[in-house]
């Protein structure tokens, strides 16, 4: 098992943990870990086409910024928008599971800042299986996308963007 998968494993678990009562601990790092497994997930994809090697791959996803990858999430979610140097470039159209799996991305991202910063902010277990949920939703939207050869050119641009967001906006 990758290491996205055993985070999304864990954050079902610790949604459930306690039957009747559940410590907001759980239900908070439950939260936190659903967003951690799709980060994993779109960090070991991307840096796979980075790099072949496995050691040097590790290196390559230390290259990768939460906040790099928000951005560029958000511009492809639904409702947003590439900017115009980008739709330049891809004349194609980005299918709807990137736009799904960028949206899942944000809104685990928003949902993870809350999990672990906000301290005002109680979670219920149905929450957090939601934020789980949308997880899990996000990684049968990306097995979905990511090996048809029709959106080859738009999975690439959506990893390659992950990691090259603010530079591709410098121009």
């Amino acid at each position: 098992m990758s290491l996205a998968t055993d985070l999304l494993e864990q954050a079902q678990h610790l949604a459930r943990r306690e039957p009747r009562r559940p410590k907001q601990a759980s239900l908070r790092r439950s939260v936190s870990s659903a967003y951690y497994a799709l980060f994993h997930l779109l960090l070991d994809e991307a840096s796979k086409r980075v790099v072949s090697d496995a050691i040097l791959r590790g290196l390559a996803s230390r290259a990768f910024t939460h906040g790099e990858m928000y951005k560029a999430a958000k511009c492809f979610a639904s409702g947003g928008g590439l900017p115009s140097h980008i739709t330049a470039a891809f004349t194609g159209t980005i299918p709807a599971e990137i736009k799904q799996v960028a949206d899942a991305f944000v809104s685990l991202q928003q949902a993870r800042h809350d999990a672990d910063y906000n301290v005002l902010k109680s979670f219920t277990r149905q929450e957090a299986l939601g934020h789980v949920t949308l997880a899990q939703r996000a990684f049968s939207d990306w097995d979905a996308v990511k090996g048809r050869a029709a959106d080859k050119t738009a999975v690439e641009l959506f990893l390659a963007s992950l990691l090259l967001w603010e530079r591709w906006g410098k121009r």
